[in-house]
């Protein structure tokens, strides 16, 4: 039998924007702990945007990270953030179909 080394992705699914701080923590352990991290902000969870802090603490991860661009219209969040992908729903279901059986999907 081989010895195959299994891929650790942990994708998020952000729709709100009342668990900042789990987020933050979830996604730094994951980087610490040598998983890829990915995730997909949508619905109110764009607000978060917002939070500069947030915003930085993202970025310093490397997490994948892509916004609906709706949802970002709808809720008039307009400043972009660099290294952020504003995409359409499919982005989400891109990454969702990416997803093998060892990954973690986690929807706040």
């Amino acid at each position: 039998m081989r010895n195959e080394v299994q891929r650790k992705l942990i994708a998020l699914l952000i729709t709100t924007d009342k668990y900042k701080n789990h987020i933050e923590n979830i996604v730094s352990s994951a980087v610490k702990s040598g998983c890829e991290v990915r995730c997909f902000i949508m619905d109110d969870g764009v607000n978060l945007l917002n939070d500069e802090d947030y915003v930085s603490k993202l970025k310093e991860s490397h997490a994948g990270v892509s916004l609906c661009e709706y949802s970002c219209e709808v809720r008039n969040v307009t400043k972009k953030v660099d290294g952020f992908t504003y995409a359409s729903q499919y982005e989400n279901a891109s990454m969702m179909n990416d997803l093998e059986l060892s990954d973690r999907l986690l929807v706040f």
